[in-house]
Formats: structure tokens, sequence, C-alpha cells
């Protein structure tokens, strides 16, 4: 079962009383298919309160754990999109580095790092390097234009390691932090607004039955995402980023047992608790 998270909701309960995607995914099922009991739903993998973007849950235990294994063996792709500030100085890279969890933040550790390295409002420490673990993530410049009337641009984002806030704090660190990721050095966005330029756009997974490979795709949408305009789109040309997706949310097989390649129609992601239409799963 695969969903839209909206950005300021959270992927599991934390008794804040926010909405989250879990719960919301539980009550849907529950309405669709009413049965003794509450129906099983569970989470495969977790995106920060402020990302928004493709989310995987399961409606099995079986399945769960199939999907869950795939995450923490690194069997299938997430391919992010982050809205940054100015010019990369390259326009593709490789950022790899030790990482370590400080007072609720990801800071980069090793030799030269000293406290204080990382900044932002959740503690001004240096990480601990015996509690470290290796981060790496590659980056390639999309599109460049400007938000809110400054420089920005799109990087599309490939996480290889699975680490709290990784993209977060390494893109920070690189002197590229998100779009209003104010808890990571940039400018704080708008009030009201609880989304940062960070986006989770493509999955792809096997899935946890048929073992066929499928690809689940989501446009970005909101704060900050509606501000950017890319360059060139003045005298007509089409915006890249809205070229990478081939419908604003969907699915299509990208192989498996038969070796047939198919595109599911619009809207074959699932549906999304912002209110978004209702659409089919890949079960």
């Amino acid at each position: 079962m695969l969903v839209f998270k909206p950005a300021g909701w959270l992927s599991q309960a934390d008794g804040s009383g926010r909405g989250d995607v879990l719960e919301w995914a539980r009550a849907r099922v529950a309405a669709a298919r009413p049965s003794p009991g509450r129906p099983f739903v569970g989470l495969c993998h977790r995106l920060d309160l402020p990302v928004g973007g493709v989310t995987a849950l399961a409606r099995t235990s079986k399945a769960a754990g199939r999907i869950a294994a795939q995450f923490r063996d690194r069997e299938l792709k997430k391919v992010y999109l982050a809205l940054v500030g100015g010019r990369p100085a390259k326009d593709e890279g490789v950022l790899a580095q030790k990482l370590a969890r400080v007072f609720n933040k990801t800071v980069p550790v090793g030799p030269g790092r000293t406290p204080g390295a990382g900044g932002g409002e959740g503690g001004d420490r240096g990480g601990d390097a015996r509690d470290a673990r290796e981060g790496v993530l590659s980056y390639r410049l999309l599109e460049t234009g400007r938000a809110g009337g400054r420089p920005a641009s799109v990087l599309l984002v490939d996480l290889l390691t699975g680490f709290k806030h990784q993209i977060r704090a390494q893109l920070a660190d690189a002197s590229m932090p998100v779009w209003g990721d104010a808890f990571y050095g940039a400018e704080p966005g708008p009030p009201g607004e609880s989304g940062i330029g960070l986006f989770a756009g493509f999955l792809t997974l096997r899935h946890p039955v048929s073992r066929r490979l499928m690809e689940f795709w989501a446009e970005p949408r909101g704060w900050p995402w509606s501000e950017f305009r890319a360059d060139g789109e003045a005298s007509g040309r089409p915006s890249k980023l809205a070229g990478l997706f081939p419908t604003p949310e969907g699915f299509r097989e990208t192989g498996g047992p038969s070796g047939a390649d198919e595109e599911a129609p619009d809207g074959a992601a699932d549906a999304s608790p912002n209110g978004a239409p209702p659409t089919g799963d890949d079960g």
C-alpha cells in the first residue's frame, strides 16, 4: 500500500496529537473493508515530519516484513528531490562521511571536526565518532531557477544509506541547506508552513508477493515547491522538474517474472491524507 504523505504529517503517532499517516491509513482500510477487529497496516519506513512524498505501508505482517527487509538490505531505490538555495559548486557529486546523532541532530564527525560543527537548533556540539555510521548519497543538479525571488536549485538525490536526517545534514554540511530547513541552518519558511524543500519523489521496490519490480512516484506540491520557477520558463521552455513525472502520481512495473514493463493508469499511487482522490494500490 503506497500513500502520499503530506509535509507536516507524522509517519507514526508520537502522542503530540498531530495527524499521522499510519492511523489515517488504518481508518481508510477499515472504512473500505469493514470487519471485526482493527485492520493491520504496517509502517515499512518513515519520512521526517517536514518531508512529503511517497510512503510504503503494508496490509499484512508478512508483507511488512518483506518490504522492511528490502529497506534494511538496501534492495530498493529511493530518489528524493531537494530544493536548495543558490547554485551547487558541482553539478553532481557523492557525499560520504561518518554521521552521528547528537541532541536530536545529525552531525558529521571525523578528523578536523570540533564541537559546534553543524550548528542549528538541535545542539551545538560535534558528534562522537565511536557511535558514527557511514552516510552516503549522490546528487545531480536537475534545474536552476528562483524561489521567493532568490536563486535556487533542484537536486535529484539518491539515498544510498539510511540515517535519520541524512540528506538534510549532508547537504547542509556541503553548503547546500534544504530550503526552509531552519533546523539545519537554512532561512525558515513563512509562518504556518510546515514543509521544507525535501520530497520523496520516487520509490522502487519489489512487490512482497509477486516479486515484480515496481516504481512509484509523486510530484512535489505545496510550499516551497509552489514558489519555484525554473530558469527559462518565462521564455516558454518546459520545466525539467515537471517533465520528470509521467502523471502527478502513479506507478509502473519495471520488471519481474514476466519480464514485461507495464505502466499503470494515472493515479495508481494510493490516496493521501491531504484529500487527494482515492486510487488503486499495490496490494
